[in-house]
């Protein structure tokens, strides 16, 4: 009976076994081969390279680097309260806060957000590709020849209209100016008025797209495009344009200031100083709320309105930046009767600060309302052109005629008007103030405005439209005395800067002629960068060389025609460019190391513990580097390493 039982264990643990087989290899077999296939294969994800991001000159904005490296906030811009800490990344901004809100940032997972980042996500990012791979027992993976899979396409390259010069001009002095103001905030547009091609776009308070998470999302924003704001005295370029079109008016006109005061359904409006009879030209340039509450009583409420469409409010610019508001522009059921006189003054009409720039671009280039270009080109990382802005007129909003007629009444504003603080020597300069209160509860507030100018230069063919608006300055809150300053000492210091093409734009090409026979046909004109205007001076009058200044101080910082130029035999005329601030050399010195050779990631992070900025082309092994090894560089000097996957021998 035992053998027998020990049998018939046996024999139905057998049937089993072959049972389990049969289950496993006929039955369930397609299942089971999926399950092992799986965990013996796993589909690995290969990223693509995020595209950079240019200036217009092919200054690099915005970089990605292979993985993610680890680098000290020092290197970044980070203020010295944070000085010693890191930050893991996978996308450097080598600028820091300089144009943080208008380039944006990238999150987590590799998509854009905010600003040109999100705006060109699709055409940054570019498509991941993916392999197959082995895992064995412990886990280890390995790919095997034969084996599915995609190649990455990388992301295409962003180049923009912004000039990264003219952005760090407008960045500084911006915030040096809400600095010294004690205000909340402020702004900076400069731009081409006749392509609307934006040079720089400058919010204040910035952030650091290196490290968004420090930042809160209100400081992560382009305040330029996504607040509104009441323009105030600004908007009366929009008021005299409609009445110089229509014929209401001409800017030789008399109209009554009724000393001051003006009364309509049972308010008052006033102006800070009353006057009687006075041209528009001045009614203008004193900027004179009874005179344009005048004009703008002989509107009607349909003709007003059409042309405030017409000029843009109430609809977006089109500007390829993300979170662009409308504005506020009420249809005319909702006006009431003094709706139109206010809207005359730049109250109850609000508007982004970019739309507040287009009527003045459209004063500027003859009376065309054009649309703001932020970005010039999309290319392949070989450099073929993928896409290209295009530069289109929106419509003619004014005549050529009254274009002029605008552009010297805006030129009278800076002369004889209350934007005289605006002036830059040498250059004729057009251009309006605004102070606007601040809306509250029932009402007005007393203690926060908005402060801002807006203008262009040369008035008579304008080059450059730059525009400032000071969020809530605290004591004095003109336009005049705030933003106009501030307007001064931007434009000064681009017309100054040695890269920049515009000081000949704007005052035409120098001729360079002779010094005096004596000094003979080949001498060569001094280098004066660094010296005094006074030195200088006595230095031209002995060549008998003509010369002017331009910009503010008494240090120079550039000149036309370069030093060494040789000077024939007429008379030369010599333009020098000054600056409020000495100039004055990098007393930190580093020693490049040598990089060649290395992983990236270890050059990446020697340069960046040097305290060398670094910029960075391909990925794997490091093959050369920009600035040779051993040689002795200030600290704003950047080296660029350029690396490949294959290994090669370091020379």
């Amino acid at each position: 009976m035992r053998l027998v039982f020990v049998s018939a264990l046996l024999t139905l643990f057998c049937l089993t076994v072959v049972w389990k087989l049969f289950t496993i290899q006929i039955i369930d077999g397609e299942k089971y081969t999926l399950r092992s296939k799986n965990q013996a294969e796993q589909r690995r994800i290969i990223n693509a390279k995020r595209g950079n991001i240019y200036d217009r000159r092919g200054t690099l904005l915005a970089s990605s680097v292979p993985g993610q490296i680890s680098m000290n906030l020092e290197a970044l811009g980070v203020e010295e309260g944070r000085a010693g800490a890191k930050a893991v990344l996978q996308r450097i901004y080598p600028a820091g806060e300089v144009g943080g809100p208008l380039l944006g940032y990238v999150g987590r997972d590799g998509y854009g957000l905010g600003g040109v980042e999100f705006t060109f996500d699709h055409q940054l990012r570019g498509e991941d590709g993916w392999e197959m791979v082995q895992k064995d027992g412990k886990h280890r993976t390995y790919r095997k020849i034969g084996m599915p899979g995609k190649d990455p396409k990388d992301g295409h390259d962003l180049h923009l209209t912004i000039d990264m010069n003219i952005q760090r001009i407008a960045q500084s002095v911006l915030k040096q100016t809400v600095e010294s103001l004690s205000a909340k905030g402020g702004m900076v547009i400069i731009m081409d008025p006749h392509t609307g091609k934006i040079l720089a776009m400058a919010n204040e308070p910035s952030f650091n797209p290196n490290i968004p998470s420090s930042f809160t999302m209100s400081q992560r924003q382009n305040k330029s495009i996504n607040q509104v704001y009441e323009p105030g005295s600004t908007f009366k370029l929009v008021t005299a344009a409609i009445a110089l079109q229509e014929n209401m008016v001409q800017e030789s006109d008399l109209i009554d200031g009724n000393n001051g005061i003006f009364e309509i359904f049972g308010e008052v409006i006033r102006d800070e100083v009353p006057r009687q009879l006075i041209t528009f030209t001045t009614a203008f340039a004193v900027s004179s709320n009874v005179c344009f509450a005048r004009v703008a009583s002989g509107f009607t409420n349909d003709l007003f309105f059409r042309y405030n469409r017409d000029f843009g409010f109430g609809a977006k610019t089109g500007v390829s930046l993300p979170g662009e508001e409308t504005g506020i522009l009420h249809p005319v059921r909702s006006w009431s009767g003094r709706s139109r006189v206010t809207m005359a003054m730049g109250y109850e009409i609000s508007a982004t600060f970019l739309q507040m720039m287009l009527p003045y671009a459209a004063a500027a280039n003859g009376g065309v309302l054009v649309s703001p270009v932020i970005y010039e080109k999309i290319t392949r990382q070989n450099g073929s052109v993928v896409m290209s802005s295009d530069v289109k007129p929106v419509r003619r909003v004014v005549s050529e005629d009254v274009s002029v007629t605008l552009r010297r009444m805006l030129a009278d504003v800076v002369t004889n008007g209350t934007g005289r603080l605006a002036a830059v020597p040498g250059v004729s300069v057009a251009g309006k103030t605004g102070t606007s209160r601040k809306p509250e509860a029932g009402g007005y507030s007393r203690t926060r405005h908005w402060s801002s100018f807006i203008g262009f230069l040369p008035a008579d063919n304008p080059v450059l439209l730059c525009g400032v608006v000071i969020d809530e300055p605290s004591g004095i809150t003109g336009g005049g005395a705030t933003a106009a300053p501030a307007f001064r000492k931007i434009m000064s210091q681009v017309l100054a800067h040695p890269e920049l093409e515009f000081s000949e734009k704007v005052l035409g090409r120098p001729v360079v002629a002779a010094a005096a026979e004596s000094q003979g046909s080949q001498a060569r004109l001094p280098d004066f960068a660094g010296q005094t205007k006074t030195s200088v001076s006595q230095q031209l009058d002995s060549l008998n060389i003509t010369f002017q200044f331009v910009g503010q101080g008494d240090l120079i910082r550039h000149q036309i025609p370069a030093a060494g130029s040789l000077l024939g035999r007429k008379l030369t005329e010599v333009v020098l460019f000054t600056d409020e601030h000495a100039i004055i050399a990098d007393s930190v010195v580093r020693v490049v190391p040598d990089c060649v050779g290395k992983d990236l990631r270890d050059a990446f992070n020697i340069l960046n513990t040097s305290g060398i900025p670094v910029y960075v082309q391909g990925s794997g092994v490091v093959r050369k580097q920009s600035i040779a090894a051993g040689k002795i560089v200030s600290a704003s000097e950047i080296c660029t390493l350029f690396a490949s996957r294959q290994r090669t021998e370091k020379k």
